[in-house]
């Protein structure tokens, strides 16, 4: 099988990270695997030699992106407003990619071509290159709509709106003809689905390592909420903003000692003076483990407005059989029951007595979390997650049930 990935799995640091290398460094133990990526020639110097080590090869792309909020940045921008690609795609748009895959496919024969994420099935769409896989992690048109129907600054809100319907039109392309499209829930197969007419959709859901991901000995820091996501994922940034200014007053107002941890790498200094101006908030930035910090809390909260694909993050502090709060979209896609294994709410008063309530019950919150850590062990284990998707995988590429093997990947072939 031929990979392609928008970056270097490490360090694993977001969920679309966390998710694929853990289905990917699974699978390349049972099938042939060669990657290519785009990488950093500095900053994933390391990362590289991780990456050349879990594959059969790994060939990196190497390019330098430029710095969120930087002159370049803000120049790449206003750039791709006159290009056809969104921004986030533009960057992708690299003829060095095309180049690697058609040097690996002249050297050795694939059964399948697989694109993970949006990222790096647009520069590819034109290749001949069959059968071919895009994993969509988000619904990547849906989630920047959902940016401008809820961004109040005029200047942003044009900018999202071209960058949504931009995404329309490119992943509605790649959808309609690429052979398979792997979603992370069945709600992002049906919008494939309504949108596009996608009929080729397999729906894999979120995955957990329930062993790593466990019940702490050490008790919960008493009325302690804890939030973990990447800081420079907008739609973390912007649930965060609004549970700052919209839901911990409220939660302060009934319970003033309340405390919450912010735990998520490169948090922006609009997000750092807020939280700087509320009591009893702490802004962490990156860690090594986020296990310490879901063991400290009572609650998780999950306070997302905007989003897409399923939050790998609310299966995870589950499996540590944690009570979460979230929002509807928070928890869009995940198996999960309100009221038995999660609670779930929208508006900020709903959502701070969520909080509150399960706060203010210890029977409660124990219940919650037991009912969550049972109901993720026995649906969302990494290995379940990986039989299916290689199941997937086989009758796609025409296998034995067997299921696809490096020996029968070698006699196997598909030709750009």
């Amino acid at each position: 099988m031929l990979l392609t990935l928008p970056r270097p799995f490490f360090p694993a640091d977001t969920g679309g990270k966390i998710r694929s290398l853990n289905i990917f460094s699974r699978l390349a133990s049972r099938i042939e695997i060669h990657a290519v990526s785009f990488a950093d020639p500095v900053k994933d110097s390391a990362a590289i030699e991780q990456m050349k080590g879990m594959f059969a090869s790994y060939r990196p792309v190497l390019r330098k992106e430029a710095v969120r909020h930087s002159v370049r940045f803000y120049k790449e921008l206003i750039a791709s407003q006159f290009d056809s690609l969104p921004y986030f795609l533009a960057k992708c748009n690299s003829p060095e990619l095309s180049s690697a895959v058609a040097e690996l496919e002249r050297s050795k024969r694939f059964d399948l071509l697989f694109c993970d994420f949006l990222h790096t099935a647009a520069p590819l769409m034109e290749v001949a290159f069959r059968p071919r896989v895009v994993f969509e992690h988000n619904v990547e048109f849906l989630l920047r709509k959902r940016k401008w129907q809820t961004e109040g600054h005029l200047l942003k809100r044009f900018i999202f709106r071209r960058e949504w319907k931009k995404t329309r039109t490119i992943e509605a392309q790649v959808c309609r003809s690429f052979d398979r499209i792997i979603t992370v829930s069945a709600e992002d197969s049906r919008t494939l689905h309504e949108e596009f007419g996608v009929r080729n959709s397999s729906a894999i859901p979120a995955g957990v390592d329930t062993n790593f991901f466990h019940p702490s000995d050490q008790p919960p820091r008493p009325r302690r909420l804890v939030f973990v996501g990447s800081m420079d994922w907008h739609p973390n940034e912007e649930g965060m903003l609004w549970f700052l200014r919209e839901v911990f007053p409220q939660i302060r107002r009934t319970a003033p000692d309340v405390s919450l941890s912010i735990v998520g790498r490169s948090p922006s200094p609009r997000l750092r003076a807020i939280a700087a101006a509320a009591p009893a908030v702490e802004v962490t930035g990156w860690v090594a483990d986020v296990r310490p910090y879901l063991a400290q809390a009572e609650v998780v909260v999950v306070p997302l407005l905007v989003g897409g694909g399923t939050r790998i993050k609310i299966p995870e502090a589950m499996a540590m059989a944690k009570p979460v709060v979230s929002t509807p979209i928070g928890a869009e896609g995940l198996p999960f029951r309100d009221g038995r294994e999660i609670r779930i709410a929208e508006r900020s008063a709903d959502f701070a007595q969520a909080v509150l309530e399960l706060l203010g019950n210890v029977l409660l919150r124990k219940a919650i979390g037991a009912a969550a850590r049972r109901e993720v062990v026995a649906k969302c284990s990494w290995e379940g997650v990986t039989d299916r998707l290689e199941h997937v995988l086989t009758q796609l590429a025409g296998l034995p049930d067997a299921g696809l093997r490096s020996e029968e990947l070698s006699l196997r072939a598909a030709t750009l």
